[in-house]
């Protein structure tokens, strides 16, 4: 299956580089696969060993090789390659500043992460999730009713992040933390070679949901989800802070992983670039703090 995505710097639709393409068709789509998926790569015993190697400093040459392997774009660093620890001081690492500039405008929606994208004006008739015909259960998502009731026909940002990217996640807008929430999973991959076969897979991962009352007292949920080797979701600011666009709001350790935003029903516009993907659907690339919309 060909990934493919919208890259606005180019203006052209390109095949994203996926890590492991095909062994990730072996496993979700293939018997054999899915036995080993079921048993052994959705378990978080797996991602765990993955991620008391990235611990290790014997882990750093790979580092090293795959910032090499992937021509990952070490000016944006802050540290020089050989400065890393390991694997995960790598995946977690911090960029310049002047890097991901924060759009101006005052009502403006940023994307929260070096991701790919995909969004919706509203959830509940929505169904062209990563496959045609694939509809998303708010309710099981959120895990609460009422929640999930609040924020029907709201308009959703879907941010997938792949092992390639920046790690750390930043808030798209401002407002004060309300409340914060763990929801126990599994951690299957957020690929769209995994999610054309199941969405639902986003309602069993293992995620953490926030929820950001705006300045207009409409609510914004943000919900971090691991997947595949990410154990470890790492929130930087407590319940009842006040958070500003653009500020850093936390970052997974390694893996893939995704980020859904879900805005009350009349508090959001996205860019009708990004729509008219999505309904494709075709993921738009995207860099941390970038616009994608605007609150309404």
């Amino acid at each position: 299956m060909a990934v493919e995505v919208f890259n606005p710097e180019t203006g052209k639709i390109e095949k994203e580089d996926v890590c492991q393409e095909k062994f990730l068709e072996f496993l979700y789509g293939n018997p054999i696969g899915s036995l080993l998926l079921w048993s052994v790569f959705k378990r978080k015993f797996f991602s765990a060993l993955t991620g008391l190697w990235a611990n290790l400093p014997i882990s750093r040459k790979s580092a090293v090789k795959f910032i090499k392997d992937h021509s990952i774009k070490i000016s944006d660093f802050t540290k020089k390659p050989e400065e890393f620890k390991n694997f995960n001081d790598f995946f977690t690492r911090e960029i310049k500043p002047e890097v991901r500039p924060l759009s101006k405008g005052a009502n403006d929606i940023s994307f929260p992460a070096d991701a790919r994208n995909l969004a919706f004006e509203n959830i509940s008739k929505s169904d062209t999730f990563f496959a045609k015909n694939q509809k998303f259960n708010l309710e099981s998502f959120l895990k609460d009713r009422e929640l999930a009731a609040r924020f029907e026909n709201g308009s959703m940002l879907i941010s997938r992040l792949c092992p390639l990217d920046y790690h750390r996640f930043h808030h798209l807008v401002s407002g004060r933390l309300v409340a914060r929430r763990e929801i126990g999973g599994f951690l299957y991959s957020v690929n769209p070679i995994a999610l054309s076969k199941n969405l639902n897979y986003l309602n069993e991962n293992k995620r953490v949901l926030n929820l950001i009352e705006l300045e207009n007292g409409k609510m914004c949920a943000v919900v971090q989800i691991g997947a595949t080797n990410v154990g470890s979701i790492m929130n930087f600011d407590k319940v009842g802070d006040k958070v500003l666009r653009g500020n850093t709001m936390g970052m997974f350790k390694f893996g893939g992983s995704c980020i859904v935003s879900i805005f009350e029903e009349g508090a959001a516009k996205f860019d009708e670039t990004l729509i008219k993907l999505s309904k494709e659907p075709i993921e738009y690339l995207s860099k941390a703090n970038s616009k994608s919309g605007e609150l309404i």
